[in-house]
């Protein structure tokens, strides 16, 4: 009797523990289907749980009011709203709860059913990640941008018969964009917090200011140049251009660019066909004799004593202007600068009247006494080549010139600057050299009837 009492005991306990444990695995493997006990998001406890059970009362909890949160933001009388729906902003419940869900559930059974019961003593706290999308934040900045910006309005200033007329200068606003989106962006959180914020604008003042115009006062230099008014399409360019170049301002420290001032010579703007040199010849042009309008303003700057930046003279000499004292301009590649050293803005008056073209370039007067002399010096003559060509259609003796010649030279030129009739300062402007143009002569072959053949004196040899 002791004997099978002993074994039956064991049995007994045996089959205890084999039942506990069936038990045990048993609620386990019911587990698989909820989210094991001891989870917990964000401090609210979801064990037991299906996964939209916990999802439902983390939304509820959450997400309800944050959907209708907004932010404010105010300039003056200006207000502007974005909203969390906008960005998006949530609490991604989906991915905690799935954390949760699949928490503990890889491995066997004993592993599965050992995590499960070291949950209930170490509970497992999971945090939901607050997201949201910023990208719509810089469209709406633009937007905030456009409403607010302000550009500010310079002073002008114009020449009238009466003197010099100014008008104010008016600043400016802009939106510091990279500020506010700085503000913005720690902004987005998922209190229950009200977030208010003021649009950080700077002021941008006027570039040009009355102030500084108000001392345009003073006529510094003037230059003229005469035209032939007979070649009506050249003389037609040359007034367009003069009235691009008419009443520009030049500030303190900024580069005058001829190119600039003009813009593109389009047909649109009424420029016509006349000749440019090309290649060391004449040939017809689009907005032909804007270069003669383009030296008259490098003389006028010349004579103000500016620096020139950047100037190029023709391939051959020009008849309007002593050599040296030419400067051209091409497409948007040769150009002529000068730079606005004076501590005032300059005013730039271009005029036309009968077959004269004057630049004048008025300013503070900075330097009274001052006056600039501009000379130029031939140092080598270069004869041009005639090409004679013999026409029969042309009576004997009859001389017809196709393309005047042209001689080259090289020349230097100076500027000499006094005060109050004492030189101060010497200078070389320029060395430059002037190509020869091809001259180009028909000569008459045809006899004529019963007539004395005489030599005519067309040819004209003289510089343009």
């Amino acid at each position: 009797m002791k004997k099978g009492f002993k074994i039956i005991i064991p049995l007994l306990l045996l089959m205890i523990i084999f039942v506990t444990f069936g038990i045990i695995f048993g609620d386990t493997a019911s587990a698989q289907d909820v989210i094991y006990e001891g989870i917990s998001i964000n401090g609210v406890n979801v064990g037991g749980m299906s996964k939209e059970e916990a999802k439902n009362i983390l939304e509820e909890k959450f997400n309800k009011h944050i959907k209708n949160k907004k932010i404010y933001m105010s300039y003056e009388n200006y207000k502007f709203i974005i909203s969390y729906k906008q960005l998006k902003a949530h609490y991604d419940v989906d991915k905690a709860v799935n954390e949760a869900f699949n928490y503990g559930k890889n491995g066997n059974l004993f592993e599965k059913t050992i995590l499960r019961y070291k949950l209930k003593n170490n509970n497992y706290d999971i945090k939901m990640q607050f997201v949201s999308d910023t990208s719509i934040i810089n469209n709406e900045i633009k937007k905030i941008s456009k409403k607010i910006n302000l550009n500010p309005v310079n002073a002008t200033i114009e020449l009238t018969s009466s003197g010099f007329k100014v008008t104010s200068d008016k600043n400016g606003k802009k939106v510091d964009e990279k500020r506010l989106k700085e503000l913005i962006i720690p902004s987005i959180k998922p209190d229950e917090s009200q977030e208010n914020i003021n649009i950080p604008v700077d002021l941008v003042k006027a570039k040009i200011k009355a102030e500084m115009l108000s001392r345009i006062n003073t006529k510094i230099s003037s230059f003229s140049t005469k035209f032939n008014l007979g070649d009506v399409n050249r003389s037609g360019n040359i007034k367009i251009a003069a009235s691009f170049v008419d009443g520009t301002v030049v500030m303190p420290g900024e580069l005058y660019s001829m190119n600039k001032t003009l813009g593109p010579r389009l047909e649109s703007k009424g420029y016509k066909e006349a000749p440019v040199i090309i290649n060391g010849t004449h040939v017809p042009g689009l907005a032909g004799g804007i270069c003669q309008v383009t030296t008259t303003v490098y003389n006028a700057a010349l004579l103000a004593n500016f620096p020139i930046v950047e100037r190029r003279p023709h391939q051959l000499r020009v008849g309007y202007v002593p050599a040296g004292r030419d400067a051209t301009i091409s497409g948007d590649y040769i150009d002529m600068k000068f730079k606005n050293t004076n501590k005032y803005p300059i005013y730039i008056k271009s005029g036309v009247s009968g077959g004269n073209i004057t630049v004048t370039i008025y300013g503070a007067d900075e330097h009274p006494g001052q006056t600039v002399e501009i000379t130029s010096e031939i140092v080598k003559k270069i004869p041009a080549n005639i090409e004679y060509i013999k026409d029969s259609t042309l009576t004997a003796g009859k001389k017809i010139v196709e393309e005047k010649p042209i001689d080259g030279i090289k020349s230097i030129t100076y500027r000499k600057v006094y005060e109050r009739g004492k030189l101060v300062k010497s200078e070389i402007i320029s060395k430059d050299t002037y190509k020869a143009g091809k001259g180009k002569i028909r000569i008459g072959t045809k006899p004529a009837s019963n007539v004395q053949v005489q030599t005519s004196t067309e040819v004209d040899n003289s510089t343009p």
